[in-house]
């Protein structure tokens, strides 16, 4: 009899990835004018080039000798930082040492930074778009070689650029170039996710069938200020602390699924599903109940007929941190069925190398919670 014991399959729901940039198709459906098409491409390449600003040391003998300055829209752009952030290739080699057998790759940077902010100047209409597109080309290009390691999730600039284009992005992105997974905002310019307009955008994506990704971009530290780079409930009262990460992710997250329960969006649109991530996951429990109590008390005001927390389990992941010491907590209230991990490669909260061991290592969890948590339940979300 075979004694051969399969190990199951663990994903890396959270690694950020940086590509050079990939024009391709982008002239012909950004729907600019011919006029302004070779200046957004431009913008768009210096924006996504981590050396733009060649100027002042950089430029001068001594710097030029101590650090290389890496061309724009070239591989060696894209090696310019960690290893493997924008590299396919390189980021395959690295797995093994992980402890994980796939990632998910998900926008960093610019690329990231897709759906304006509440201070600061107007990019002005087909930067994010453009963007958002040469992402999409690029990180579906990645899956494409390696699709047995790499999952891609695209971008779409929800609240940046307007509701058409975004379903188009959406269309584009899931039915052409085939990514597994889309990334969108926790709100549409500080509005809920309820709200009417947003209809013609969440219709589409039930149709696709693809999965959404929601992962806050955090505010720019300047230690006694850190100025918004996103629309974040509470924006103008987290501007110190550094708490807009990782307090105000999961404000947005909570407000999120009441849109989706009491809202009424997972009863209209039956085949939506989502990702949170880097909240933590310890919160979940206190939202489900919190949701469900709401639904009891106040019936007239909820647009569904079932409870939130079940909605919930049927439709949403939240991702977990290694260290997070209350998750034990948090599993034995409602279950691993809807948590999930990531290493935030290569962010200062990474715990790249050591994810898989942290949670391997935790106490409390089950083995089945562990497997859970490490890869099955996003293998079953990406209907692996």
């Amino acid at each position: 009899m075979d004694q051969t014991v399969t190990k199951a399959l663990r994903i890396d729901g959270d690694s950020h990835f940086f590509p050079p940039v990939d024009f391709t198709d982008i002239a012909e459906q950004s729907g600019a004018p011919e006029s302004a098409i070779r200046v957004l491409l431009r913008d768009t390449e210096v924006f996504a080039d981590r050396n733009a600003r060649r100027g002042g040391f950089k430029a001068t003998a001594a710097g030029k000798k101590v650090g290389a300055i890496a061309q724009a829209g070239t591989q060696s752009q894209a090696s310019a930082g960690p290893i493997g952030h924008g590299i396919a290739e390189q980021r395959v080699e690295l797995l093994p040492e992980t402890g994980f057998d796939m990632q998910v790759l998900i926008p960093d940077g610019i690329y990231a930074n897709a759906f304006g902010a509440p201070v600061g100047r107007d990019w002005g209409p087909g930067l994010h778009m453009a963007l958002s597109m040469s992402y999409n080309n690029a990180v579906a290009a990645a899956q494409k070689a390696y699709p047995d390691q790499l999952i891609a999730c695209g971008v779409v600039p929800f609240g940046s650029e307007d509701l058409d284009s975004c379903i188009a992005e959406a269309k584009r992105a899931a039915n052409d170039l085939g990514v597994k997974a889309l990334m969108i905002n926790s709100n549409w310019r500080g509005e809920n996710w309820d709200s009417l307009e947003l209809y013609p955008f969440w219709d589409v994506v039930n149709q696709l069938g693809v999965p959404l990704y929601i992962h806050g971009n955090p505010f720019l530290c300047r230690v006694n200020d850190h100025v918004p780079s996103n629309y974040t409930i509470g924006w103008e009262r987290m501007r110190r602390l550094h708490i807009s990460n990782y307090i105000g992710f999961g404000f947005e997250y909570m407000m999120c699924m009441a849109s989706l329960t009491l809202g009424g969006l997972l009863t209209d649109f039956p085949n939506l599903r989502f990702a949170f991530y880097e909240a933590g996951a310890s919160w979940l429990p206190w939202a489900m109940y919190t949701l469900d109590r709401t639904f009891e008390v106040e019936p007239q005001c909820a647009r569904c007929d079932t409870k939130p927390s079940e909605q919930i389990r049927e439709t949403t992941m939240v991702g977990a941190e290694p260290d997070e010491f209350s998750l034990a907590g948090a599993v034995q209230t409602i279950g691993s069925k809807n948590i999930v991990l990531g290493s935030d490669y290569p962010h200062p909260p990474s715990t790249y190398p050591n994810t898989v061991t942290g949670l391997l290592e935790m106490e409390g969890l089950s083995e089945e919670a562990k497997e859970d948590i490490l890869g099955l339940n996003l293998k079953r979300f990406f209907n692996i």
